[in-house]
């Protein structure tokens, strides 16, 4: 059986959680294995790359030692023989990144600087299997993992660059999540949760028999469990269900991790690096939902634009006129509901509001509104069952509720609400829905 496992930040964020992560590869047989930075280090790189934009050169320094000690202790909890290696791996990666600084060209250096998390964490962590006795072999992500002018990633190239490269079954192969090499051949990485991405496509491309992502919670739950005291783990899901939570809000899977393994029919279990022999959640294509009501999940940082137009009225091309606006800025809509003369419709991307906020202004009066919250319900939403809506929104009636959609899937029910509601909210629809 060929698995692909993928370990998040905080999985590998120390020596000791290393040592789990080894045990678990081992103890799964898995073929390839993709790793995040050390938790923290993606953050302190983003810092890093904004301060060599600004030249801040002390500051540099002061986030660059912290970072340093970090590897460094892990180093010397972790590996034996091989410390000295290591070190001085670390040592060429810290001086790469004081280079880039030194000579920063915004929108290649940060992408070099950004890099390093993922290629210096991998590096320390085949060295340690190595040291206990296991084939290892570290693999270059940006080799093989590369995206065309529209930043897609060029499956085909992919499966032809990295099949043959991990055909020995008794070999553990190491590689990089989240970074990829550009169509002009620069390093870059696929955004934000891009391990969970990269281990689908590279599941997809060896033809794996599963995809496990590890993290530091058991599952996908019903609820948040940052924000809700009972929560549990839901055992089975379809991948539709999956997406829909992903994408408004779950933080154990990245959205992007199921339409390759969905296309594939590639089985994605979800586990805990902290607890291996917790059952974690099983994503595949029969796993429906066998209750109304089978998760919640939150997506914040959302803005409303609301478009008030008699242009609208009895007339046709007008929604393809608002659409073609967000198309040539290239921000995609999360929810939008329509009358015979307005438009709402969410973002979750304000990168380019002001241009869209000019254009759409040709069309009508604009109206913009942020600190939005979506809580996505999902579920077995069979449209001829009387009730559903009436039970979700009871379990809210006192909280305002901006927009709501239903009815595009059997799936889900998606309300958006202000933000300062989102946990009340959360909490209300665990006790009304859950009985939690």
């Amino acid at each position: 059986m060929i698995k692909v496992l993928k370990f998040g930040g905080t999985s590998v964020g120390s020596a000791e959680n290393m040592r789990k992560v080894a045990a678990i590869i081992r103890n799964e047989k898995a073929r390839l294995t993709v790793l995040s930075a050390m938790s923290g280090t993606t953050d302190a790189l983003v810092r890093i790359s904004v301060l060599a934009g600004q030249r801040a050169g002390t500051e540099i320094r002061e986030v660059l030692q912290t970072l340093k000690e970090k590897y460094e202790t892990c180093i010397a909890d972790l590996l034996g023989e091989h410390a000295e290696v290591a070190r001085k791996k670390t040592e060429a990666t810290f001086s790469l990144i004081e280079n880039e600084c030194a000579g920063f060209q915004p929108g290649k250096s940060d992408k070099v600087i950004l890099a390093q998390g993922e290629l210096l964490t991998s590096y320390i962590f085949t060295l340690y299997l190595k040291e206990i006795g296991l084939r290892a072999i570290l693999l270059n992500a940006p080799d093989f993992m590369c995206t065309d002018a529209a930043h897609k990633p060029e499956r085909e190239k992919l499966k032809n660059r990295l099949s043959p490269l991990v055909r020995e079954p008794e070999t553990f192969y190491v590689t990089q999540g989240f970074i990829c090499t550009d169509c002009e051949g620069n390093l870059d990485n696929l955004g934000r949760g891009g391990s969970d991405y990269s281990a689908a496509l590279m599941g997809e491309a060896i033809g794996a028999n599963e995809v496990q992502i590890w993290t530091d919670i058991d599952g996908m739950h019903n609820n948040d469990p940052r924000y809700v005291d009972k929560t549990f783990p839901i055992r089975h899901m379809s991948f539709d269900e999956a997406a829909e939570l992903a994408y408004f809000g779950a933080k154990i899977l990245h959205p992007a991790t199921i339409q390759p393994c969905k296309d594939h029919g590639i089985p994605v279990r979800l586990k805990n690096t902290m607890d291996a022999r917790a059952e974690g959640t099983l994503i595949t294509s029969s796993g429906e939902a066998t209750s109304d009501f089978c998760a919640v999940a939150a997506k914040d940082n959302i803005t409303v634009i609301r478009i008030y137009s008699t242009r609208m009225l009895m007339a046709y091309g007008f929604l393809r006129m608002v659409f073609e606006i967000f198309e040539r800025h290239k921000t995609s809509i999360d929810m939008i509901t329509t009358s015979e003369v307005a438009i709402s419709l969410t973002v979750d991307n304000e990168e380019h509001l002001e241009e869209i906020e000019r254009e759409l202004a040709a069309l009508g009066t604009i109206e913009v509104e942020k600190d939005n919250t979506i809580v996505c319900v999902v579920g077995r939403m069979d449209h001829t069952q009387h009730g559903l809506v009436a039970k979700v929104l009871n379990c809210i009636q006192n909280i305002p509720v901006k927009m709501i959609s239903y009815g595009a899937s059997h799936r889900s029910l998606v309300l958006l609400i202000g933000t300062k509601a989102k946990v009340e909210a959360l909490q209300n629809l665990n006790r009304g829905l859950f009985n939690l």
